[in-house]
């Protein structure tokens, strides 16, 4: 008997596979009792399968060896994931109609999946052979790997046993932000495969200018894909009736309510505006794109885009293309789930009016001109780095815990004992200054005291550091107090209490970074509703998502490990940040949900960067041309020029005081709208329209002490049925749930007016942000308009007879 090959262990283990499938064949229930021709087809030709294999297993060819090159290696791969795509769009395009289609081929088209990959390898190893001796030069980052993935085990396993993290506190507390389903986490990987094979065949210079432009039009191409109808139903931009416009609502009113108020020449109603740069970033948007909602979403998402791109950049600079892609491609996909769902469940994305998407933008910018400050060190990169973080400042008010952390990683990567490391520090705070500064000065001219952001956020702050009552505005007095000392004082009256929801939150925001990358969960089809398994999550796993999430803490140990030896302090500069954030919301006692989005992505940034670093070790181990193209080395750092620091410098130093002086110098786009209030006036202007009542009927009107007539501006109009409205926790009156069908709308002018306009059905156009005129009855916290007129449109709508007098 002729001596067999060494690899007749190959077809042998493929004819095995074979019958394991014809098993799974035989198994599937029948229809009738009877073996259908198709399967038995099936059967035949697993059988033939099987047979071929036991053959060349005895006889094994010899012109295999000629099959083991690269272009069939990759061709074995590229046909393993067409079978896999296959597979998965018999199971979920059509569940129902696929799915006896999909129960009888299965067990065919696995084995062929498990056949294409198994190829791959045993031609890869023909080709190249295992060189395990190449993976001794990675030791250094195993070794970090293995200290980082044991703190990470040893916070797992501290989290499992004191809950903390996971026990519900009653200040705040809210469900884990979107994840990313299984089928694009698993497309980002291939994605950032496909890169690591592309670099062996393209140049770095190429890849460098081509891939920022890919991921920026895929990001803004994907999210647009989504129709604008998704936000129906949605918390912050629903769609009602009259207009069916995503108009704001909740916190997003305020935002946009405040740059409205630009528009109409009453700035900020008076006040401090809590984000003022993207209240002005909104203005913007409204003085290109008027009141038309739809294309003032799409352009924020235009400029969101950019995120996947700095994400992409941060994780090309620490590690390799690859990472950055991977990473890009993670937060691209996790933000389509997002829209999709807008509607089904509380949270952000880039087509709601909301401040924690351009935070996490200017976060990120803010890491990379750090990370390009350290690794320049010259003085006007610190002067960059400064300036960028100052208008992360006029976002997000609590990011400034960010800042100890970058001052002590700039104290260890730039040597602590070296003088010129604090002459190179000291640059970074004019930069911050010259952001921050014009925003203060407007400021303490308006209230006479430095204040950074609006009372009612200080307030917000204040009502936390309570056993009771937390969020409850109307019982917090600042009036005269310092709000350091308030939350000092009671810290030290109370260290426990407070050490325990501080710690609680910030293990939330780390154990929902976490679960952003996906569970094993129920998957309902392509076309089915996403299954919003985190919404209930209580805080158990199942054993196998337990184990699950002990492989995603290895990887991201092998991504911080990658991090940790090529850069050192560095290479955790993101970390830094996410861990600064994340306490600047956990000492205000929030976590969950969209609190998270800043700070969540770090998990699966580290994750993206561990999954590149284990590619570079499969490259290894089988001698691949990757060796040389995607290991990453040392880059030379840039060197300043001596003497462009002052002229660089001040155009820097103008730069950033014009962005950081927007919100202030915007508030000259417009001249006061409506300088006349007086009821008489705007009684003549009633009363020279088409329909509208007599002079004198409106004169009697006004004279009333319960009587309302102001002229503004119309904002968010919609119309409800009885017993139906908008609910939230601290619901607008002019949209609350009432027992009579009406109107709703916010008047606008030197303050915000909820109004209600009792009708059975729309009187007529009521176009969004008109001038109109209101009468109407003053009631506690709203007004029962009796009368809209619409100077523009001649119209005068009339709820009731102007005659009828105003009754408690």
């Amino acid at each position: 008997m002729p001596k067999k090959k060494p690899h007749s262990w190959f077809f042998y283990l493929c004819a095995l596979e074979g019958m394991i499938a014809i098993y799974a064949l035989l198994i599937i229930p029948s229809e009738g009792g009877r073996v259908s021709i198709s399967r038995i087809a099936l059967i035949a030709l697993l059988l033939a399968f099987v047979v071929l294999w036991i053959a060349l297993g005895i006889r094994p060819p010899h012109s295999l060896q000629k099959l083991a090159h690269p272009a069939f290696i990759l061709l074995s791969a590229l046909i393993a994931l067409a079978f896999s795509l296959l597979l998965f769009l018999l199971r979920y395009l059509y569940p129902e109609r696929l799915l006896s289609l999909y129960t009888r081929l299965s067990p065919l088209l696995w084995y062929l999946i498990v056949l294409s990959v198994q190829a791959s390898f045993f031609l890869l190893l023909s080709y190249k052979g295992v060189h395990y001796s190449n993976l001794a030069s990675r030791k250094p980052v195993y070794i970090s790997a293995f200290i980082a993935f044991c703190i990470l085990l040893f916070i797992f396993l501290l989290i499992s046993i004191t809950r903390l993290g996971l026990t519900h506190d009653s200040a705040y507390w809210a469900e884990p932000g979107v994840p990313m389903l299984g089928w694009q986490f698993g497309l980002a990987l291939i994605g950032g495969a496909s890169i690591f094979i592309a670099r062996l065949y393209v140049g770095e210079g190429l890849l460098n200018r081509v891939l920022p432009l890919l991921i920026y039009a895929l990001a803004i191409a994907l999210w647009l894909l989504v129709p604008t109808n998704v936000l129906t139903r949605s918390f912050y931009m629903p769609m009602t009736r009259p207009t069916f416009e995503p108009f704001p609502y909740s916190d997003s009113i305020y935002y946009d309510q405040m740059a409205q108020s630009l528009l109409i020449g009453n700035p900020y109603l008076g006040e401090i505006p809590a984000r003022p740069l993207y209240i002005s970033f909104l203005t913007l948007l409204h003085l290109l794109f008027g009141e038309n909602y739809v294309r003032i979403l799409a352009a924020q998402t235009v400029v969101l885009a950019l995120i996947p791109v700095a994400l992409y950049y941060l994780g090309r600079k620490l590690h390799s293309h690859t990472a950055g892609v991977t990473v890009a491609l993670f937060f691209i996909f996790r933000e389509f789930t997002s829209l999709l769902i807008s509607s089904e469940t509380r949270v952000t994305n880039t087509r709601m009016i909301l401040v924690d998407l351009p935070t996490l933008l200017l976060l990120l910018l803010s890491c990379v001109f750090t990370i390009r400050w350290f690794e320049k060190r010259d003085s006007m990169s610190a002067f960059r780095a400064g300036g960028m973080f100052g208008l992360l400042l006029l976002l997000r008010t609590q990011s400034m815990l960010v800042l100890p952390i970058i001052m002590l990683i700039a104290l260890l990567v730039l040597g602590w004992r070296n003088r010129n490391t604090y002459v190179n520090v000291a640059w970074f705070f004019p930069g911050l200054i010259v952001s921050i500064l014009p925003w203060l000065t407007h400021n303490y001219l308006l209230t006479g005291e430095i204040a950074f952001d609006a009372a009612f956020q200080y307030k917000v702050l204040a009502s936390q550091y309570a056993y009771s009552g937390n969020l409850d505005l109307q019982s917090v007095d600042l009036e005269g107090k310092s709000l350091p000392l308030i939350l000092i004082g009671f810290a030290l009256q109370n260290p426990g209490f407070v050490f325990g929801f501080i710690a609680n939150h910030f293990l939330a925001t780390q154990i929902h970074s976490l679960l952003v990358l996906p569970l094993i969960e129920p998957y309902y089809g392509i076309h089915a509703p996403v299954n919003l398994y985190w919404m209930e999550w209580s805080g158990q796993l199942d054993w196998y998502n337990m184990l699950l999430l002990i492989l995603y803490l290895g990887v991201i140990s092998f991504g911080l490990a990658a991090s940790w030896r090529r850069w050192r302090w560095m290479g955790l500069l993101p970390l830094a940040f996410s861990i600064g954030y994340t306490l600047g919301t956990a000492v205000g006692r929030f976590s969950g949900w969209r609190y998270d989005f800043p700070a969540d992505w770090i998990s699966y940034f580290y994750f993206g960067i561990g999954f590149a670093e284990l590619l570079i070790y499969f490259a290894l181990a089988f001698r691949s041309k990757s060796e040389a193209a995607e290991i990453p080395m040392e880059q030379a750092r840039s060197v300043s020029i001596p003497g462009s620091h002052v002229r660089n410098s001040a155009l820097l130093a103008l730069a950033f005081v014009l962005i950081g002086a927007s919100p202030w110098l915007i508030e000259n786009v417009s001249s006061p709208r409506y300088p006349e209030q007086s009821s008489d006036a705007l009684g003549a202007s009633i009363s020279m329209l088409s329909n509208a009542p007599a002079l004198d009927d409106i004169e009697t009107f006004t004279l009333q002490p319960a009587s309302f007539v102001q002229k503004g501006r119309l904002l968010y109009p919609r119309f409800f049925n009885r017993n139906t409205g908008l609910s939230s926790s601290t619901p607008s009156s002019a949209y609350a749930i009432r027992d009579y069908p009406r109107l709703g709308f916010l008047l606008l002018n030197e303050s915000s007016t909820p109004a209600v306009f009792p009708t059975r059905e729309i009187p007529g156009p009521i176009p969004h942000a008109a001038d109109v005129i209101v009468l109407g009855c003053q009631r506690e916290n709203y007004v029962d308009v009796r009368l809209i007129a619409i100077p523009e449109l001649d119209a005068v709508y009339l709820s009731a007879p102007i005659e009828e007098p105003c009754l408690p």
